[in-house]
């Protein structure tokens, strides 16, 4: 649908040169809500919610230790997610030329994975350091912040997990082929064969 407002060309002259801007359509951000109701859509949503839980938990009170490391993961994990959900919902990985040549299907699936062995150490650190402090945070008030806090990094774990399998799944759905990167040795072999047919 064209909009006056926008037209798809703009003629632009000063001092005499003279530009000619023209968009197209395969290059317009869209809003994908059919990502949102799809199973990685939904994962995405409960990963964040849950991940800003447990950042929210943690840094409600002052933290030490380990839980340097949880909130690292906490943090960390949720602003890449948040980017890739952002990139997913607006259609940028399939209207950006430099990015749609990517292999999102095995990104994500290395992501998750990546994630959920991450989210998992963390959620033993966070419950560890709930259960070894547990008397020293119950008389503070802080244990069920922190066990609160472990629940859900096991909780976001776990949705990183069922996003690395589905995520896996789509990708060997799409064919499953890694990268192949030319190997230095093939091509000795095929000038050693040239030289043999010449000679």
């Amino acid at each position: 649908m064209d909009d006056p407002a926008f037209p798809s060309t703009v003629d632009t002259q000063t001092g005499g040169q003279s530009t000619t801007l023209t968009t197209t359509a395969g290059s317009a951000v869209s809003l994908n809500i059919d990502y949102i109701k799809s199973i990685p859509g939904i994962l995405k949503v409960v990963e964040l919610l849950f991940g800003l839980i447990v950042w929210a938990c943690v840094a409600s009170y002052v933290y030490a230790g380990g839980q340097h490391w949880v909130m690292f993961v906490a943090v960390t994990s949720w602003l890449f997610t948040l980017l890739y959900f952002i990139f997913c919902l607006l259609s940028l990985r399939d209207s950006m030329p430099i990015v749609s040549t990517f292999n999102w299907n095995l990104i994500e699936t290395v992501y998750s994975a990546i994630v959920t062995f991450l989210y998992f150490i963390a959620a033993c650190v966070q419950a560890g350091t709930t259960g070894v402090g547990g008397n020293s945070f119950m008389a503070t008030g802080h244990y069920s912040t922190y066990a609160a806090a472990a629940a859900f990094a096991f909780l976001v774990t776990i949705a990183y997990g069922v996003d690395t399998f589905f995520a896996f799944q789509s990708w060997r759905g799409a064919g499953g082929q890694l990268p192949s990167f030319p190997s230095s040795t093939a091509q000795p072999a095929a000038a050693t064969k040239a030289e043999e047919a010449q000679g």
